[in-house]
């Protein structure tokens, strides 16, 4: 299926058609799910696994009224915000659990360009992005696109209404500021 089908199947979700939705899931799923596994939390958390993030993920974009799908690329950004308050709300669950919980982890690689895999607790990533976006909506927004929606610069790009440089310098500058902020939270 080519992504003009996809995207007409968007749209035809967008309206309000459930078959639609229906024909869509299987073939973004594997997208999804490759998002989602690159994004999860670590496998000490199985109550988060990227299937059930997808799953979470889809039935909360289902239950979307608001839905109007353009494209992939705004499809997948908007996937980035539900899987980003899903995992959020999980990490927060796992701490709040009355044996303790545990500190819920993330890949960081990306952020930090690093060959090495680094794990960060998500909860100080997102509070950090929180701050960034008060600060820098947009350079949080590219964050989101990037980071958790998986959108290339081009993609992003085109959501923000922005160009691809812009992009890119807005990425280095976040990126560069998010490990600062985490790394601190992490020594206090």
């Amino acid at each position: 299926m080519g992504s003009s089908d996809v995207t007409l199947l968007l749209r035809a979700w967008g309206d309000g058609d459930p078959s639609a939705a229906e024909e869509l899931f299987p073939v973004i799923y594997e997208q999804l799910k490759n998002l989602a596994r690159l994004r999860a939390v670590s496998t000490e958390t199985p109550s988060l696994h990227p299937t059930a993030l997808v799953h979470e993920a889809f039935i909360a974009m289902s239950n979307d009224a608001r839905a109007d799908w353009r494209d992939r690329a705004q499809f997948f950004a908007f996937a980035a915000v539900v899987m980003r308050r899903i995992m959020l709300q999980s990490a927060r669950a796992r701490k709040a659990d009355k044996r303790g919980g545990e500190y819920a982890w993330v890949q960081f690689d990306e952020l930090y360009h690093s060959p090495i895999s680094v794990t960060v607790d998500f909860e100080l990533l997102d509070a950090a992005l929180t701050r960034l976006e008060q600060l820098d909506p947009t350079q949080a927004r590219i964050v989101e696109l990037r980071f958790f929606g998986g959108l290339a610069v081009e993609e992003t790009a085109e959501i923000l209404n922005i160009s691809p440089r812009t992009v890119n310098r807005q990425w280095a500058f976040a990126k560069a500021w998010l490990a600062q902020q985490v790394a601190s939270a992490e020594k206090r």
